[in-house]
């Protein structure tokens, strides 16, 4: 495993600590391989248990892990679509504008704590 940023990662600001430093470029997010950009950012992605058929995924940012959440109903195109959507979604990058249909909803987990 090697330790070596990509070039297309530019440092951040303090605030956003998901890779300590680092803050990818949407052109990276979704251009990079599916697996190296999961080791380079720290994104697990996990099959929700979810069937409703309005549910695409979620993700969940802990600390300096992303976990994201798929809807077990999604084809290999969407899953790395999705995939690569909310991890751009976890770090905030403009992504605008968007279709109405990928507007997307920040809630706390855990009530009283801010998303």
């Amino acid at each position: 495993m090697s330790s070596t940023v990509p070039a297309a990662v530019q440092p951040i600001q303090p605030a956003l600590r998901l890779v300590p430093g680092q803050r990818p470029t949407l052109d990276y997010v979704f251009e990079a391989p599916l697996d190296e950009l999961a080791e380079a950012l720290h994104v697990e992605v996990l099959t929700s248990e979810i069937t409703d058929a309005e549910f695409f995924g979620c993700v969940v940012v802990r600390g300096s892990r992303i976990i994201v959440m798929l809807s077990p109903n999604l084809g290999e195109f969407e899953t790395d679509f999705f995939t690569r959507y909310l991890t751009a979604q976890a770090y905030r990058l403009d992504m605008t504008p968007l279709p109405t249909p990928f507007d997307v909803e920040v809630n706390p987990l855990i009530e009283g704590v801010p998303a």
